[in-house]
């Protein structure tokens, strides 16, 4: 998975601007997979050049021109063989597991105060995606999968992070 092959996907769907498609990512897959206009604009520019992708030009009255997006049908060819493609084996990165690894050069302190900011974004994330669940009880199933692994994969984060606060905690105490 590349964020070529995302643009694509979402690009299958209909039309957009990079300022939608940011929109989408950030309102869809983000608990998954982020891209920053930094990331986006670059990729759009790529697709285009290898002519996935085509660029309208919308004028509009006082503001500048807006590019909308749209898939080609060799854009519509690559993003079908990526999805009939073999999986990538999953990848987590993580801020926190890096530095918890190397947690024998920071204090214990140190170590709880992450364990408390990730618990404090788990903890939003679960309301969310839980949130999302709720507002839209008929979503696409395929998309209501991956909003339930987020869901899933943020209570699980709460419980992992409790259990390595009470453990820090017994540890205090001896």
């Amino acid at each position: 998975m590349n964020i070529k092959h995302v643009i694509l996907g979402f690009l299958l769907e209909e039309p957009m601007s990079g300022y939608d498609l940011k929109g989408k990512i950030e309102n869809s897959v983000s608990y998954f997979f982020d891209a920053s206009f930094g990331a986006i604009y670059p990729a759009l520019k790529r697709l285009e050049k290898e002519q996935l992708i085509y660029k309208q030009i919308i004028q509009q009255d006082g503001k500048p021109n807006k590019n909308l997006f749209a898939i080609t049908e060799q854009g519509r060819e690559e993003f079908l063989n990526y999805i009939e493609s073999p999986l990538h084996p999953t990848l987590i990165r993580s801020d926190l597991l890096i530095r918890i690894f190397f947690g024998r050069y920071t204090s214990r302190e140190k170590l709880i105060e992450w364990l408390l900011v990730e618990k404090q974004r788990a903890s939003k994330q679960a309301e969310h995606l839980t949130s999302l669940n709720e507002k839209y009880p008929k979503m696409e199933r395929y998309r209501k999968i991956t909003l339930l692994y987020g869901i899933d994969e943020a209570l699980f984060t709460l419980e992992w992070i409790n259990r390595e606060l009470a453990s820090l905690e017994k540890e205090e105490e001896r």
